[in-house]
């Protein structure tokens, strides 16, 4: 079989839209019940995922994300999921003069048809505002 030697591009952008993640998980399979699918890679030709941003949503404690990569198969069975990656997280404070934090986990992969990104979020205790994770993706 020879090699793709043509370059693959998105068909479309994909932008999945968060909501803000404040219950917290300790697990680190990403089967625990408050770890939150995220995006969902096209059924039919799967998706290229350029990054994930983590922006928070006003005053949180210090805690840590959790990145899984599943199958498509149901994220609760450890068994269809796999760490891929985490990232901390600093203290937020809201504040009407300044602005909270974002920050960008860079993915740039493709993902198979019907897979997905899984995320949880770790704390000493349930998060305040909570974390909004958005996916910057492409379809095929």
């Amino acid at each position: 079989m020879a090699a793709n030697t043509a370059p693959i591009f998105s068909n479309a952008g994909a932008v999945s839209l968060g909501t803000a993640i404040t219950a917290i998980v300790s697990d680190y399979t990403g089967a625990g019940a408050n770890n939150q699918v995220i995006f969902s890679a096209n059924a039919t030709n799967g998706g290229f995922v350029q990054r994930i941003r983590f922006k928070a949503a006003g005053t949180n404690a210090v805690s840590v994300v959790r990145i899984y990569l599943n199958n498509g198969s149901a994220n609760t069975s450890a068994a269809n999921n796999t760490f891929y990656g985490e990232l901390s997280l600093p203290a937020t404070t809201a504040s009407t003069t300044a602005g909270t934090v974002d920050i960008d986990y860079p993915m740039n992969f493709a993902l198979p048809p019907g897979y997905r990104l899984v995320v949880g979020i770790s704390a000493a205790s349930t998060l305040a505002s909570g974390w909004v994770p958005t996916v910057i993706a492409g379809a095929y």
